[in-house]
Parts: C-alpha cells; sequence; structure tokens
C-alpha cells in the first residue's frame, strides 16, 4: 500500500519560533500596551506598577523590587536614545525656528540658549525614554535579539 504524499510542508524552524512568540504576548489590547508604557515613562515596573525599573542613570534593575519579574533578558539597546533624538528634535526645532523667525537673536545667544536647554532635556528624558522602551519591551514579549523574518 503506497502511502499518499503529505499536501501541507512541514513548519521550518522559524514557523515554530513565530507562533511560540505570538502565543507569549503579555498584552492583549492597546490600553494594556499604553499602561505598561505609561509605567515605564515614570521608570516603575510594567507589570505591577510599584517596583523601579532603572536604577542610576540608564543601568536597568535585573528584577522588580515588589514583584519580582525579570529585566536582565530584556535588551534595549539604542531604543532608548533613539525615542529621546525623536522628540528632541520633534520639540526643540520647531522652538529654535519660532525664535530665529521672530527675534533674530545672534548666533551665540542661540547656543547659549539651546545648548543647556538640549543638554537638560536628554539628561531628564532619557532615562524615562529608557523605561518606556523596557516597559514597550516587556508587553510584547521581546527581548532585543530576536531574528527578523
Amino acid at each position: 500500500m503506497e502511502i499518499p504524499p503529505n499536501p501541507t510542508p512541514p513548519e521550518t524552524q522559524w514557523e515554530r519560533d513565530w507562533a511560540a512568540q505570538r502565543r507569549l504576548r503579555r498584552v492583549t489590547s492597546l490600553s494594556s500596551l499604553a499602561r505598561c508604557v505609561g509605567r515605564g515613562f515614570r521608570k516603575r515596573c510594567p507589570k505591577c506598577g510599584k517596583g523601579a525599573v532603572v536604577s542610576g542613570f540608564l543601568l536597568p534593575n535585573a528584577a522588580c523590587a515588589n514583584c519580582g519579574e525579570g529585566y536582565s533578558h530584556i535588551r534595549t539597546d539604542d531604543f532608548a536614545p533613539w525615542i529621546s533624538i525623536m522628540l528632541l528634535a520633534h520639540l526643540l526645532m520647531p522652538a529654535m525656528i519660532s525664535v530665529e523667525r521672530l527675534w533674530h537673536p545672534p548666533f551665540w545667544l542661540h547656543l547659549l540658549i539651546w545648548v543647556p536647554v538640549s543638554i537638560e532635556f536628554v539628561v531628564v528624558f532619557l532615562p524615562r525614554a529608557k523605561g518606556m522602551a523596557l516597559g514597550l519591551m516587556w508587553a510584547l514579549n521581546i527581548r532585543g535579539d530576536e531574528h527578523q523574518y
């Protein structure tokens, strides 16, 4: 007796990985995703909202002190600086152009105003962007070293 050929080809490894990754999603709605990102912006644990997610300036904690959720497997790498640069550019450039068009200050005055404002913005926002990135990646169960399919 002859066995008929299988009409569907066997799954490849990346298809099995993709299906497993989709089952591990932590969020089910846009509001829960926004809650995780908002908690990250406040530098709090995306799961419980109480423990700190970053210690010091940019060093992520290994785990939440309150609920024990681990973060050491999440690599945000350049995501937080990218968020900071995009927001800084979209907020400061219109302000710089408006000041130039309205008052025409000399170049040295532009430097005197905008360099400290930019530095202060980065110092204040970069840890929050790190928390946002970590909250987003935690909510979507992204580690930061996934393959591109």
